[in-house]
């Protein structure tokens, strides 16, 4: 019970008391005092029922939903499972399920129909008077005193009229339908962010692969130049520049390990994850070459002494590039497009909701009217009496509020159309990367693929046997290590242009 209510029953408690006093201490009969006490008593009891009753409902019906824990990222993470994770960790997407949920609860609210309105009333209570006898009286009446006891019960009930509350419902089931098309946007929009870093960080593990890869090769050469300027087949000058052309090598593969390292914490981030959010450690991947500088120690064996480097990333990304062709023309991809973009269906939803607001404006002209039940004592005498409101349109005639709305529905209806070029140009947008990224693929066949490994493996040969020198196999090694990068971005271009091509329709293509 709230304190105001304590006030109100101890306030009607106390008059019901006095009136029972008074009228057992005046000329009415003994059986009037029990019934007046009744009746005290009983708005005492309105008082409570209208003061606690409804504060219990209401926390009765609102209900507390504590949020789950989001569930650990694997340390071996492909696709699908960072794709799951973004439903459920992603803060863009949190945020607008939640916003659903409060959509919900305002369409339920939308529904309610107006409450009725109780007012009790106690006035009139004479405590000084000229009147010989006359106060302080609290139930009877005297005709010769100029104010006596006035007790009122009054009850108003709104009748809304125009059908405004099966509008308001409507219009709160747009925007329920538009609140679930913005978390499907977000999903797509926050998907196609991950799938970006993803491709990303694919691309870095397969180049710090290839950067390892090659710096292995290239140091078991220098490790046979050293046995060649051992065995007195070389001079020693020949062994520091192999070791010098070794350092272009190294920082290859340090700067692939830096950037597989931030598309990991990309991954992360858009997962709204951090490296301890991980399920569980893992072994430090080991890769070769370190930055300490060979040539500061001028003897051979350090010099051909592999260095190794421990790097430790929070997660590990599986997973491989995808060549699949796209079988539909740009054509099927618009019309795709146009019917599941839930950008789209957001906007359309919105103009749905711009048309409830029109119509519940022009219903705004149909005037509400209170309906208003009463019952008065005042004295001994009792009446009853019934009342009613009906507002004036003296200053507000509602008709600006209708020239509002429909201007509010004609810019949703232009946002649509807005939203609907954007699709065709993502559309179109998207397409062309593909097509441009299939033609890059295909410059990349096996058979030039192995061209480029049977030169560098053969120079690498003949240079280990003296046939030729150290600036060709260079030179060999750069354009193997050019090339099968540049596939590797190939690789990752085409990928990506796919997910381009997916989230522009808004469905996963076949």
């Amino acid at each position: 019970m709230t304190t105001w209510s304590l006030i109100c029953f101890v306030l009607v408690t106390a008059i019901g008391t006095g009136c029972a006093h008074h009228v057992r201490t005046h000329t009415y009969a003994w059986q009037r005092r029990g019934r007046v006490a009744s009746v005290i008593h009983a708005i005492a009891l309105a008082f409570i029922l209208v003061s606690v009753v409804p504060p219990a409902l209401a926390r009765g019906q609102s209900g507390s939903q504590n949020p789950t824990a989001a569930p650990p990222v694997p340390p071996r993470l492909t696709l699908p499972q960072a794709e799951e994770l973004l439903r459920l960790r992603n803060l863009a997407v949190v945020t607008r399920r939640r916003q659903l949920d409060a959509n919900v609860a305002a369409r339920v609210i939308a529904g309610f129909k107006p409450n009725p309105v109780l007012t009790l009333g106690a006035q009139q209570f004479p405590y000084a008077t000229n009147v010989p006898g006359s106060a302080p009286r609290f139930v009877s009446t005297n005709p010769d005193a100029g104010a006596n006891p006035l007790y009122t019960i009054h009850v108003d009930k709104t009748v809304e009229r125009g059908g405004k509350r099966e509008l308001r419902m409507e219009q709160a089931d747009a925007i329920v339908d538009g609140a679930t098309a913005q978390i499907e946007d977000a999903l797509r929009v926050q998907g196609f962010q991950l799938r970006q870093v993803f491709v990303s960080a694919m691309l870095a593990r397969d180049n710090l692969s290839l950067a390892s890869q090659i710096q292995d090769d290239y140091t078991n050469t220098v490790t046979i130049v050293a046995t060649r300027v051992r065995a007195g087949d070389l001079p020693p000058v020949e062994l520091y520049r192999a070791q010098a052309a070794n350092l272009p090598f190294r920082q290859a593969t340090l700067d692939a390990q830096n950037g597989y390292e931030q598309a990991i914490r990309d991954v992360l981030n858009v997962l709204d994850a951090g490296p301890d959010d991980v399920a569980a450690s893992r072994p430090a991947a080991t890769y070769p070459a370190s930055d300490r500088g060979v040539l500061a120690d001028r003897t051979l064996s350090l010099a051909v002494a592999p260095q190794t480097l421990a790097v430790s990333t929070p997660l590990e990304i599986e997973g491989s590039f995808s060549a699949r062709p796209v079988m539909l023309s740009i054509a099927e991809l618009r019309a795709l497009a146009l019917a599941n973009r839930p950008d789209l269906r957001w906007a359309r939803s919105n103009v749905k909701v711009a048309q409830s607001a029109t119509r519940l404006a022009r219903a705004e002209r149909a005037r509400d009217v209170v309906v208003g039940l009463e019952y008065q004592r005042v004295g001994s005498d009792q009446a009853v009496g019934v009342t009613t409101q009906i507002p004036l349109f003296v200053y507000n005639n509602q008709r600006t509020g209708i020239t509002q709305a429909t201007a509010l529905e004609q810019a949703a209806e232009a946002q649509v159309r807005q939203a609907e070029r954007q699709a065709l140009t993502d559309v179109d947008k998207a397409y062309q990367a593909y097509l441009a990224a299939s033609r890059t693929l295909a410059l990349y066949n096996q058979g030039n693929l192995k061209q480029v490994e049977d030169v560098r493996s053969i120079t690498a040969y003949t240079y280990q046997r003296g046939a030729v020198r150290l600036l060709e196999l260079l030179d060999a090694e750069r354009m193997a290590r050019q090339t099968l990068v540049a596939f590797n971005q190939a690789r990752a271009a085409y990928q990506l242009a796919l997910f381009q091509l997916e989230a522009a329709t808004g469905v996963r293509l076949p």
